[in-house]
């Protein structure tokens, strides 16, 4: 611990000078031409409204591919119908997003030489976001999305004639096999590199793969945590004479203020530890009452990654050999049964109360997380059958089995402290002047968690549940 804070201290000291005379961000963005991959996305979106809102940008273009039957502009659209985008849609600068159809399993992108020509002659800035976060995904295809599909794109900034930089937004636990992680790439992946890696997964069969897949990933608690190591250190081997940066984030929380409270689409990460809460169903936990997790609110994100980019690109040099690294953490954050009580005060009492005491079963003792456990799934097949008798389709028993899984592959995360080296996130934060600190808030010391919480769930209820009673089984599965 020491030697990461003298770290942190001695880099902070030796680059804050240079920090503070950095170009304001506002006028960084104004008029640039941005790209985004992955802007339908859960931090994408509010990256997105933070820009159209915010900045001047001259165009947005956003990478999108087809999905479920609806070409680029109408995900477009229905991206900006959204509850995010209340504030700017009926601005004049929504006409300047534009979606581009791609496919990310070509190297080329899918693009047509026109629309190619385009975004190599204007494009200023980067934002990749695009990643599968699925903790279930094999391991062969987990790498293809994630780092495969992800050079495809880097190839063809190769080639952006006006590239001021690009941010590639990774992950704090890309490196949670360590117990220290500084703002640095390790390439330590192993097995002799990525692309061994993925020679011999071509060669096997699929129990095959499976079967040796734990042996690759190693101490790595799951294969998208190793992928996101792996794109990071390829990142570093190929493009690291670009303008890039590579962003951290820690697990992604609701918004805390922009563009409104406890505003979140999804149910990873903690969300989905509190459903059970939600829904009066009892939980187990196998976690650590006193570690302080690695969590943010999804707008500070976007924020930190808006202001870390202009970093990237005023001390970028063509002959640099590393690629800039910056881990957003912050030692501020709640220990996690303080989190667990500022969630349960989201809930109407007495629900809240009735919880917090009788309903969650929080422990580090492995008989005691087992007998919870039956505990918890003979609840979610009472809850099933009253669901079934009153007409509802049932189902919460298979939702508590597959969270259940995905607790296990998310394990050491919840019984884990790290320690993360900052300095280059402080450095950034020290250089915004005052006005652009509070317009691109994303100081973590600020943050009133208790109240965070309790609108994160809130937000859940009323974003991703959106419904009442048990007929949330629907949803939760």
């Amino acid at each position: 611990m020491d030697e990461l804070q003298r770290i942190n201290s001695q880099s902070f000291t030796n680059q804050s000078q240079s920090a503070s005379m950095a170009p304001a961000v506002r006028s960084f963005y104004k008029d640039a031409t941005v790209l985004i991959c992955g802007a339908t996305g859960f931090l994408g979106q509010i990256l997105l409204e933070k820009i159209l809102r915010t900045l001047e940008p001259r165009t947005v273009y956003l990478l999108i591919r087809r999905k479920k039957g609806l070409d680029v502009d109408q995900r477009l659209q229905m991206l900006l119908q959204g509850v995010v985008f209340d504030r700017v849609r009926s601005l004049p600068i929504v006409s300047r997003v534009q979606a581009i159809e791609m496919d990310m399993t070509r190297p080329d992108l899918g693009l047509n030489e026109e629309t190619r020509r385009c975004l190599i002659e204007e494009v200023n800035v980067v934002f990749q976001l695009a990643a599968l976060v699925n903790f279930m995904t094999p391991l062969d295809r987990i790498l293809k999305e994630n780092v495969q599909y992800n050079l495809h794109l880097y190839g063809l900034m190769r080639h952006m004639k006006n590239l001021r930089v690009a941010m590639h937004v990774s992950t704090m636990f890309s490196n949670c096999d360590r117990k220290v992680i500084l703002e640095k790439v390790y390439s330590d992946v192993g097995f002799g590199g990525y692309d061994s890696i993925v020679e011999l997964l071509n060669k096997l069969d699929q129990p095959e793969k499976e079967a040796v897949a734990p042996i690759i990933i190693g101490k790595h608690p799951n294969n998208y945590t190793f992928s996101k190591k792996c794109i990071e250190s390829k990142l570093q081997q190929e493009f690291f004479n670009m303008p890039i940066g590579i962003f951290r984030p820690p697990s992604i929380n609701a918004s805390y203020e922009e563009p409104l409270p406890g505003w979140t689409n999804n149910l990873y990460g903690y969300a989905g530890f509190t459903v059970p809460a939600i829904i009066w169903l009892y939980s187990a936990f196998f976690v650590d009452d006193f570690i302080k997790p690695m969590f943010a609110p999804v707008d500070y994100c976007a924020n930190a990654l808006l202001v870390c980019a202009v970093d990237v690109a005023k001390n970028y040099t063509k002959d640099q050999s590393e690629i800039p690294v910056f881990n957003y953490a912050d030692s501020h954050s709640p220990i996690l049964r303080d989190i667990f009580n500022y969630s349960t005060a989201g809930l109407p009492w007495p629900q809240s109360f009735i919880c917090r005491h009788f309903m969650i079963t929080r422990t580090t003792n492995e008989f005691r997380y087992r007998l919870s456990v039956k505990m918890m799934l003979a609840h979610a097949t009472i809850f099933d059958r009253v669901a079934i008798w009153r007409g509802y389709p049932g189902g919460i028993r298979k939702g508590v089995e597959r969270a259940l899984i995905m607790m296990e592959k998310i394990g050491p995360v919840a019984i884990t402290t790290w320690e993360v080296e900052t300095a280059n996130i402080k450095r950034v934060l020290q250089g915004l002047d005052p006005d652009e600190r509070a317009i691109f808030q994303c100081d973590m010391a600020t943050i009133n968690w208790e109240r965070h919480y309790a609108d994160f769930v809130r937000g859940i209820k009323k974003y991703v549940l959106n419904i009442q009673e048990l007929r949330i089984c629907a949803c939760y599965r």
